[in-house]
């Protein structure tokens, strides 16, 4: 597995740092695009950075949001990134809030100020180039699973997906701004360390437990891996429309879910590009050891 979760970083981007508080400044929106797939054009919260970089109106958007301890050059985006932009034509804006982030406690502390801040930089979008947050779909990691919840109930308007992997356990039990259903249209959540770095309960619309949710059989007892293997699912999702499908089988209850004793329908499937209006529930599904993950 080490050769997998260690991905190369292909991706380059600048502006990173380090600081404790969490000021505008301090988020940077990095824009990747079919143009530009490797190296980010640095965004800033104003039109004139906007209009004279490689942001296409016309395109649908992916805002990536990473967790604590990464940067926008990190494994997360490493796998999201290229996975997106060879599905489709998109603007991929990676979500740089590094200098507020080194530490978990940090980002906790700034999760929500991060989430008014790329709410902020959605509402520009709007109001300076007339363009609906309906075109947006926020993926985040970790902390990151939570702030695009955040960040979605700031935007003037609704985000109809938002894909939540692994969203953090620790300091979220009783915090008002947890991630859950409502924050977009659909709220889709894929848990991979359930009660240990991720969150355990079901947080969205959708909830999937894979092999269980706890732990992948792939890494064994290192939780970090099984951590990074749902960014991993995902991107595999992404990159492999036609192929194999991450299918569900739909859960009685978290406790089947995280028994695997789920006996429901099957047909629900995690990930993709595909519209999920209307969907929801609770589901597991198996996966193989190694790539190709997905068994559908």
């Amino acid at each position: 597995m080490s050769g997998l979760v260690k991905c190369v970083f292909i991706l380059g981007a600048a502006l990173a740092a380090s600081g404790n508080k969490l000021g505008s400044d301090d988020v940077v929106f990095h824009l990747f695009t079919r143009e530009n797939p490797q190296l980010s054009q640095p965004l800033l919260p104003i039109p004139g950075s906007i209009m004279n970089s490689n942001f296409l109106p016309e395109r649908k958007t992916i805002i990536t949001i990473h967790s604590s301890g990464e940067g926008v050059t990190g494994n997360f985006n490493a796998f999201i990134v290229p996975a997106h932009l060879g599905a489709h034509d998109i603007n991929l804006l990676a979500v740089d809030w590094s200098r507020g982030s080194g530490l978990y406690t940090q980002g906790l502390s700034n999760a929500v100020d991060c989430g008014r801040h790329i709410a902020f930089f959605i509402n520009l979008l709007s109001s300076s180039f007339n363009y609906a947050p309906s075109n947006i779909r926020i993926v985040g990691v970790g902390l990151g699973g939570h702030i695009a919840g955040i960040t979605a109930e700031r935007v003037n308007g609704v985000i109809p997906h938002i894909v939540a992997i692994d969203p953090s356990f620790h300091g979220w039990t009783h915090h008002p701004d947890i991630l859950k259903p409502g924050q977009a249209s659909v709220v889709e959540v894929l848990h991979t360390t359930a009660g240990s770095l991720g969150y355990d309960y079901p947080l969205g619309d959708l909830d999937f437990y894979p092999n269980g949710g706890s732990n992948q059989p792939s890494c064994g007892a290192d939780v970090s891996c099984s951590h990074i293997l749902g960014y991993v699912f995902y991107a595999e999702s992404i990159s492999t429309v036609g192929g194999s499908k991450f299918v569900g089988t739909a859960c009685a209850s978290y406790e089947n879910a995280i028994a695997q004793t789920c006996s429901g329908e099957k047909g629900v499937v995690f990930g993709g590009l595909g519209d999920k209006t209307g969907q929801s529930g609770i589901y597991t599904f198996q996966t193989n050891w190694q790539q190709p993950f997905a068994q559908g």
